[in-house]
């Protein structure tokens, strides 16, 4: 038979071998839940990306339609204030070639149409100032309104 010190150290080396393969064991065991874990957090990871790259490209596309939309109808006010402007220079030729008041004299007649025109010159220029500002600042909004993100 075995003496006691024998059984002693052969226990303890049992005991130290368990607990090291359970140890072992162990560490594989949370290696493979860790593993796992990594795993699910790149694949939720790469759907996220997918998924803001998608947003991202239909919001890309709303403000491109948007910019668009605001450029056509500024080609559109663009071309109605050269109609405008067309118009206003026909209309001071037309007041400046057909000058006619009753029974003035001369000089006030030109007095007259000279300030006439000045004044009308002035309106027309500023009210198409205005205008254009007007036409400016209601396509930034539009473009913004269309621009902004919808769900």
């Amino acid at each position: 038979m075995l003496d006691f010190k024998t059984t002693v150290i052969a226990s303890a080396a049992a005991l130290v071998i368990g607990a090291l393969g359970g140890w072992t064991a162990n560490g594989w065991r949370l290696n493979g839940k860790i593993d796992q874990m990594i795993a699910r957090h790149s694949l939720d990871l790469s759907k996220a990306t997918e998924a803001a790259l998608a947003e991202t490209v239909r919001l890309q596309k709303v403000k491109d339609d948007a910019l668009e939309e605001a450029n056509k109808l500024a080609q559109k006010n663009a071309n109605a204030a050269a109609s405008a402007r067309s118009e206003l220079s026909r209309v001071r030729k037309q007041l400046a070639n057909s000058v006619t008041i009753g029974s003035a004299t001369c000089a006030s007649t030109r007095s007259y149409a000279d300030t006439l025109s000045l004044v009308f010159g002035e309106c027309a220029t500023r009210l198409t100032e205005v205008a254009k500002d007007a036409d400016g600042h209601a396509a930034d909004s539009r473009t913004f309104q269309r621009a902004w993100p919808r769900k």
